[in-house]
């Protein structure tokens, strides 16, 4: 009997080791995945243009052009506020989440805790931004679960679960909000474009300028202006680019949850990780 307990004291590090190494090291990869995410979720910060600008610029626009001048600009942009209140309000949760993930990943941490008191959502129209039934209820799931797992603990070990009951609402809410991005705030730019160019065009076209150097500073003011919105396009875009290979890691995660201990998922979260980072650092030059 005594041989056996030496002996079985003797092999039981040998087996145990390789598996949590091995959970060491897919950790390590969700670890990674989450922290790469989440550092590109918050380039929202820096993409610099809303709707609530996209309503003050129309408004600018209107004065100059009928020659209108105030003591103070008096713009009716409650609606566009409302709007880029939610579109906020997708981001935090998104963001909220992915940092969660990286953190219950983490070295030592055991569980998971949160200071936010998530808004409620409902599902109707905010302005140009219309939430739908379902939108509405991703949201309701993922701040939900959000708080529980602040307010009851979600130890490390239930990892699996969490990313089973995230993945649907985060997939949900990751699409809506790529959407927000790259179709509906890039569509206020694209209405931005059409007003300079057609602002500069009557322009030239009316022969307001009296000299060849005020008519060539007037189109070189507005290829200027241009270049700016076509900047702010692009980052548009990188940015929703982002958001996509986010899903895609994540959805990854979700197929995986229950082997996670894989040294072939570690693998394919490198490559999810390294897109996503080459998209950080393409943000970061187009906003220099």
């Amino acid at each position: 009997m005594s041989h056996f307990i030496y002996t079985f004291r003797k092999i039981l590090p040998g087996f145990v080791f390789p598996l949590l190494l091995a959970s060491c090291v897919s950790l390590k990869g969700v670890r990674e995945f989450a922290g790469t995410a989440t550092a590109n979720v918050a380039h929202y910060n820096e993409l610099g243009y809303s709707f609530l600008d996209h309503c003050e610029d129309r408004c600018r626009d209107e004065a100059i052009r009928t020659l209108d001048i105030q003591l103070e600009l008096s713009c009716s942009c409650d609606l566009y506020s409302k709007a880029d209140s939610v579109t906020g309000i997708f981001y935090t949760t998104i963001y909220d989440y992915l940092k969660g993930l990286g953190e219950l990943a983490g070295k030592d941490l055991t569980s998971y805790q949160t200071d936010r008191v998530f808004e409620a959502l409902s599902a109707e129209q905010y302005g140009p931004v219309s939430i739908n039934e379902s939108e509405a209820g991703a949201y309701a799931a993922l701040s939900n679960l959000l708080s529980d797992v602040a307010l009851t603990g979600f130890r490390k070990k239930k990892i699996a679960q969490y990313l089973e009951e995230a993945d649907a609402p985060l997939q949900t809410l990751l699409g809506k909000f790529q959407m927000l991005i790259s179709k509906d705030l890039k569509g206020e730019l694209r209405f931005k474009k059409a007003r300079l160019y057609s602002q500069y065009k009557d322009m030239m076209m009316g022969r307001t300028l009296d000299s060849d150097f005020e008519n060539q500073s007037a189109v070189r003011t507005y290829y200027l202006s241009l270049k700016e919105i076509e900047k702010k396009e692009k980052l548009l875009d990188v940015y929703a680019r982002s958001l996509n290979e986010i899903a895609k890691g994540h959805q990854k995660l979700y197929d995986e949850r229950n082997q996670l201990s894989l040294k072939e998922l570690t693998q394919s979260l490198l490559g999810y990780s390294e897109e996503i980072q080459k998209l950080y650092q393409e943000f970061n030059q187009l906003n220099r």
